[in-house]
């Protein structure tokens, strides 16, 4: 028999789950079971007397036993006898067995008691974000079809694309308002991990519930498993997804209209983050459809944000302005020209130049090199090609394959940021270079996880003398240079997303306008603490996020109305819709 489950909130904002579940159902529902925390009513009520132990425990003291077996398991004493007399290699390795773990034990407890889950992780914020995403999440991610025992979310794929209706009243909540959405195809720095990419949504959506406290039964992650061009993938007898090469072109077009017309039929209202699709489907697919249903890109629009942001930030410093930079992109996937695009939008909205003269101030660099008008590119491309006349007076090798070095050597940035995926690739040369251009220069080695860095922030303070102003993709332990402990700022989409996403769900627009994307970076650089900035560190602290998504939010909101004429909302309204975890009445029906 099927079992019944639905939350009601009353005039109060009182919320009370109803379920027709008893028993070991109950144990087994995610959402309903609280464990230990049952108290003698509702185990009476609900058939739980018996099934178990007699003590009863508060949220609070729930949070303190996870707390200790999740020390446990990440604590190298444990894993390791004599890990201080083996090497760095060796000790990185066991770390990563360490936090794979830990990424397991709260995966299990986000499917056994989601409220304790959520309930840890806002106690313990900080420490838990790069175990339950990125870079932890990544190792999950290749792993998937060996670890996984309980499955979240939905899959899509071309055995069960033409009843994608059906499919989602399979859902097991009635009204989500946010979907995370991605093909698996560009999953942080791995590139095609087929099935295994649902990790990816499923940790964002616990970020979402996090940082911008979207309640958890409105989150939907989904993966349109529309296969795998992986061979491992392909190969291992054990791989979960649809065991086939990818599909492409008129096939996946019509694969992507047809789950975009079904979720917009059965939820209409919903938000669709698009996530980690690669490259030039990235581009089309948010292009294509942000003005048919709610929907932004995280990995484009997100990261353009975050890293603007930063940017405004670090001029603090130098006391010099944005329109006046020079800057080079390294990487030109999602997250590079997502960036790129950004900082153009930011210098013709702030500064009424013109399109084409804030694409000029940027270079973008991708496997071939420069970007330029002697290779054919793809669309996405296009308006940050550099033609002939820019750099027929270069001193280079190859006019078809201008380099990194080459390019930073002629075009004198100022501004250096890497989404390459290329680990070392800033080397001592090209930093005496930025060195040379500027006397603050800004160096953003963006690329996840921490082993893709373009270069590590000691050794660019090293070769720049302590002058840049350094950013990562991943989080870098401080360190001493010159007698100063440096504190590195994170490049983290958590700062911009979890906002956005909230205040296009409240101000319920039909689109998110484009002008969003750089009003929420100049909102977040306005929160980062000026103490912060003068030690060099241009974001602000993680734990402050449920303040900064609720800012984030407010401004989302305000430019949605401009342009939409949607209900605008004040900060202590919003903060008021954030939810925070705990345990709920539950009745029986």
């Amino acid at each position: 028999m099927a079992i019944y489950f639905d939350i009601k909130e009353d005039e109060n904002k009182n919320i009370m789950f109803l379920t027709s579940a008893t028993g070991n159902d109950i144990i087994r529902a995610p959402l309903l079971n609280k464990g230990t925390a049952f108290n003698e009513d509702e185990r009476e009520r609900f058939g739980l007397d018996g099934l178990l132990p007699p003590r009863v425990l508060t949220l609070e003291q729930q949070v303190e036993k996870v707390y200790q077996r999740y020390n446990t398991l990440g604590n190298p004493s444990k894993i390791c006898i004599n890990c201080d007399k083996i090497g760095k290699l060796e000790q990185n390795s066991i770390k990563k067995e360490g936090d794979l773990a830990r990424f397991n034990f709260l995966r299990d407890l986000h499917d056994r008691n989601e409220i304790l889950f959520y309930a840890f992780c806002h106690s313990y914020l900080e420490e838990v974000i790069p175990i339950i995403y990125t870079p932890t999440v990544g190792d999950a991610v290749i792993r998937y079809s060996r670890d996984s025992a309980r499955f979240r979310g939905i899959f899509i794929s071309p055995k069960n694309i033409e009843s994608v209706e059906k499919i989602f009243n399979h859902f097991r909540f009635k009204h989500p308002t946010i979907a995370v959405v991605t093909d698996n195809q560009g999953i942080l720095g791995l590139g095609d991990q087929g099935v295994g990419g649902i990790d990816i949504p499923i940790g964002k959506l616990a970020l979402y519930v996090l940082g911008a406290g979207i309640r958890p039964w409105e989150t939907m992650p989904l993966t349109l498993d529309v296969g795998t061009d992986n061979s491992a993938d392909l190969l291992d007898s054990y791989y979960l997804g649809y065991k086939k090469g990818r599909l492409r072109g008129i096939e996946y077009e019509e694969f992507i209209d047809k789950f975009v017309d079904g979720i917009r039929k059965k939820f209409p209202d919903i938000l669709i983050q698009w996530e980690d699709f690669s490259r030039q489907n990235a581009f089309t697919i948010l292009d294509k459809y942000r003005y048919k249903i709610l929907s932004f890109n995280d990995d484009i629009q997100g990261t353009g944000s975050v890293a603007l942001a930063g940017i405004i930030n670090a001029l603090k410093l130098s006391k010099e302005e944005i329109v006046d930079q020079k800057f080079v992109i390294y990487g030109a996937g999602a997250g590079g020209i997502g960036i790129a695009r950004r900082i153009a939008a930011c210098l013709v909205l702030k500064y009424h130049i013109s399109k084409e003269k804030a694409n000029d101030k940027i270079a973008v660099i991708d496997s071939k090199g420069l970007v330029t008008d002697q290779n054919e590119l793809e669309d996405y491309k296009k308006p940050f090609m550099k033609k002939k006349n820019v750099y027929k007076n270069w001193n280079v090798e190859n006019i078809s394959n201008i380099t990194l070095l080459e390019v930073v050597k002629n075009f004198k940035p100022t501004v250096l940021i890497g989404t390459s995926g290329r680990p070392g690739h800033f080397t001592k040369e090209i930093l005496t270079e930025m060195n040379n251009n500027s006397s603050r220069p800004i160096v953003f080695p963006l690329s996840n996880p921490t082993s893709n860095s373009e270069a590590t922030p000691q050794d660019i303070y090293k070769v720049t003398k302590g002058k840049a102003i350094v950013a990562t993709g991943s989080p870098f332990e401080s360190f001493k240079h010159a007698g100063n402990n440096i504190i590195i700022g994170q490049c983290n989409n958590f700062f911009i997303f979890p906002g956005v996403g909230l205040g296009a769900i409240i101000s319920k627009g039909k689109y998110i306008p484009d002008a969003v994307f750089t009003e929420v970076a100049y909102k977040l650089a306005e929160m980062t603490p000026n103490k912060r900035i003068s030690k060099g560190a241009v974001y602000p602290s993680i734990n402050e996020i449920r303040n900064i998504s609720a800012n984030i939010a407010f401004t989302t909101i305000t430019e949605i109305a401009k342009e939409r004429g949607t209900s605008k909302h004040s900060l202590e309204d919003i903060k008021s819709k954030m939810w925070t975890p705990r345990y709920y009445p539950m009745i029986k029906i």
